[in-house]
């Protein structure tokens, strides 16, 4: 199954990662790409960032792909 382009809070969460550090993980995230220029991220409310960034710039290696199971 192909990953999705953004990672949500919960997803985090079932990777293993506490609440706070999911959503400090997601913050981060949405910085950098407010840094890039992508304002749309911006937005506080918004519960999502994408993966490639996560990936990339935060975290440092691939998420787990066995997230597939998260429900919302």
């Amino acid at each position: 199954m192909m990953s999705k382009a953004t990672v949500t809070k919960k997803e985090l969460e079932a990777m293993g990662f506490r609440p706070n550090q999911a959503k400090k993980i997601l913050h981060d995230a949405r910085q950098v790409m407010v840094q890039r220029g992508k304002t749309f991220w911006a937005n506080p409310r918004l519960e999502v960032a994408p993966r490639a960034i996560i990936e990339e710039a935060i975290l440092g290696f691939p998420l787990n792909e066995g997230d597939e199971d998260v429900k919302d």
